[in-house]
């Protein structure tokens, strides 16, 4: 029986000391100067497997991507509204976060247009034929509310970089043309340009 007990806390402080140790080298992996990567991945056969941030590196993500739409009533166009593309996550959304497929298609659409908009450069039509765009235009004329008697609607995509939040640096990256919105519920594919 006394074998047994010095066991079990023979095998609890492993287990603790392991998982501690893991925890020390986790922190020490995250310092930004990779001072101590060579120590934790030294030689063949030592190597401390921990979680890094530079996995989204070499530059991770320092800024937000915003989707914002307006609508034009009688040729007038109205105000800027952001679409909510990321929701308040239940306590469960770290085993079962389905809800996560909406905002997701929209932030992955988002990046392609504006990927396409840099490669088209000053060229908005090409930009119009992605599926990314025809994707956001199809979002917003089918599930977002619209002002009574707008007959088209346009869409912005922006980052913003909170740096600072009450300085934040706002960086409009690609504006659409204009899309017709029908009556019927069926948008139109046809655009028109936007004027100047």
């Amino acid at each position: 029986m006394r074998v047994s007990v010095n066991t079990e806390r023979v095998k609890t402080a492993a287990v603790t000391a392991t998982l501690a140790g893991w925890l020390v080298a986790t922190a020490v992996a995250q310092i930004p100067e990779q001072r101590f990567d060579g120590l934790l991945r030294r030689g063949k056969w030592w190597r401390i497997p921990t979680p890094n941030w530079r996995f989204f590196g070499p530059n991770p993500g320092v800024k937000d991507s915003h989707l914002l739409y307006r609508d034009i009533t009688d040729g007038k166009p109205g105000e800027w509204m952001e679409v909510p593309v990321t929701r308040d996550r239940p306590w469960y959304a770290l085993a079962w976060n389905a809800r996560n497929r909406c905002p997701k298609a929209l932030f992955d659409a988002s990046q392609h247009v504006i990927a396409q908009s840099i490669a088209f450069g000053s060229e908005v039509r090409p930009v119009t034929m992605g599926t990314g765009y025809k994707l956001l235009a199809g979002y917003i004329q089918r599930h977002l509310p619209h002002a009574e008697g707008a007959s088209h609607s346009q869409f912005l995509l922006m980052y913003s970089h909170p740096t600072n939040p009450e300085d934040r640096h706002i960086e409009p990256v690609f504006v659409s043309m204009e899309f017709p919105l029908e009556e019927d519920g069926a948008p139109s594919t046809a655009e028109i340009p936007v004027a100047a």
